[in-house]
């Protein structure tokens, strides 16, 4: 009577449409790898939200500044130094955001603003014609970052890039203002900074700009470095972020089908898997090229989360064992999108922004409910091979007793990896019961292959791990 354990951090599955096996990967659930009552580790739900404030609208971007150490947000049509409201913001889609040792410049609808620390508001803008300084066509801006002491933007539609004055960063330097991506095919996409240097994102390539040193007028400030150039492309201007000391992104079409990969030196490597990837070939370009990712850190998870229109996808970079470790957040209990984005640490929690409603949350990891909402988590396990075998014992180890009421595991089986059938009942939580077993007696006979979902509802947080099954032949 052999005991059979099944992992949950991967199952199996098979696409309906062209019967090919795909992983099927957690809900709502993070991997942790650590061993625990002879597993190799546990899953722990996605942490909740609570409300925290009400704002102007959803959230368009975030920024923990570090020079004066506050979460710099812009909500509907206002912009907020944490909780108070500092300028306003036209459009309604994403901002790009960077800061300096004097400001806050924010990326609104084409145009660079600058919220300075001494409350000034300032635009980038041409240096006045009295001056004498050259009257640059500065253009729409698309993206923004900060290296060296000076605000760097992309001019929309263009292969082209500005610096701002060292004196001045409001406006654009007087002498050697423009730059141009040589290695793009078209137009620079989004800009960063990485290890002192300037990163132009465009949808065929990656190319560095370094730093010259030069000191007279007619010298370069930046120059390219083309032994750096990686020639995979990005989908849109939001379609990156840090992560990991280097820059993970989604690309774009010019580089083949989507994927999600990881920036190094002279070459980009893959973090998405073809599960992964098939999500992500479910959108248009257009779709694509409005997706936004982020990256956050908390209780040793090493998270990238990658918001886009239907999904929300989360990949843990704490866990090694067992190949890439990818989730799916979503709230409520059907397949509504994950309301939480922009995610910031501002020195003592975790704040995060909404993208529906004009409203600021905290992370709480006592909760896995969304603003008092109950949440449903999901597992998978992979098929196995049991030929006209009879299971008993099906047993889930659980941390229990957080609950206020009696929580519900609904267990159902699949033959096939298509279809599941009628869910069974088990008691999986009571309050103050803090060892409850976690069993069904009586699985039944198989006639080939099995395998099983697991699915909970519940506010509070779920621990789960140690699936096992006992197997007669």
């Amino acid at each position: 009577m052999p005991i059979q354990q099944l992992p949950l951090i991967r199952g199996d599955g098979r696409n309906p449409q062209n019967l090919n096996y795909i992983d099927r990967i957690p809900v709502n659930m993070l991997a942790v790898q650590k061993p625990v009552l002879n597993a190799g580790g546990y899953l722990r739900s996605f942490p909740g939200l609570r409300r925290l404030r009400d704002s102007d609208g959803p959230s368009r971007g975030g920024m923990f500044n570090p020079h004066n150490r506050v979460v710099y947000r812009v909500m509907g049509g206002k912009v907020y130094k944490e909780n108070t409201i500092v300028g306003t913001a036209r459009g309604h889609g994403r901002v790009s955001m960077s800061g300096s040792g004097s400001s806050q410049g924010v990326a609104i609808d084409g145009e660079l603003v600058l919220f300075r620390y001494d409350g000034q508001v300032k635009w980038l803008a041409n240096w006045d014609v009295a001056t004498g300084f050259e009257q640059y066509d500065i253009g729409s801006v698309r993206d923004i970052c900060h290296v060296g002491g000076r605000y760097i933007w992309v001019k929309d539609g263009t292969a082209t890039f500005g610096i701002t004055d060292l004196e001045d960063e409001s406006k654009p330097d007087r002498y050697r203002a423009f730059y141009s991506a040589t290695a793009q095919s078209d137009v620079i996409e989004a800009i960063a900074e990485w290890r002192g240097s300037v990163v132009c994102f465009g949808s065929s390539s990656i190319e560095f700009f370094y730093l010259t040193g030069a000191v007279d007028a007619s010298s370069p400030v930046y120059a390219p470095n083309a032994s750096l150039t990686i020639p995979v492309g990005i989908a849109g201007v939001h379609c990156k972020t840090r992560f990991m000391n280097s820059y993970a992104f989604i690309s774009g079409a010019s580089s083949g089908p989507p994927s999600v990969w990881l920036m190094d030196i002279g070459k980009a490597q893959p973090l998405s898997t073809a599960s992964v990837d098939a999500v992500l070939l479910g959108y248009t370009a257009d779709e694509l090229a409005t997706a936004f990712m982020e990256s956050l850190t908390f209780k040793s998870h090493v998270l990238l989360i990658i918001h886009l229109p239907r999904h929300t996808l989360v990949y843990d970079a704490s866990v090694s064992a067992g190949g890439p470790a990818w989730s799916v957040l979503k709230s409520g209990v059907a397949d509504d999108i994950y309301c939480g984005c922009d995610f910031m640490f501002d020195g003592e929690r975790i704040t995060a922004g909404d993208k529906l409603r004009g409203l600021v949350g905290v992370v709480d990891f006592s909760l896995s409910s969304l603003y008092d909402e109950m949440t449903e988590h999901i597992l998978f396990t992979p098929l196995i091979s049991a030929d006209n075998a009879r299971l008993f014992d099906l047993s889930l180890e659980s941390s229990s007793g957080l609950s206020s009421v009696t929580g519900t595991l609904f267990v159902s089986a699949t033959p096939d990896g298509i279809n599941f059938g009628r869910e069974c009942l088990v008691v999986l939580d009571k309050p103050a019961v803090y060892d409850m077993r976690v069993l069904v007696r009586r699985v039944g006979r198989v006639r080939r292959n099995i395998g099983f979902r697991l699915r909970i509802v519940s506010s509070a947080p779920v621990m789960l791990s140690g699936l096992t099954v006992r197997v007669e032949s």
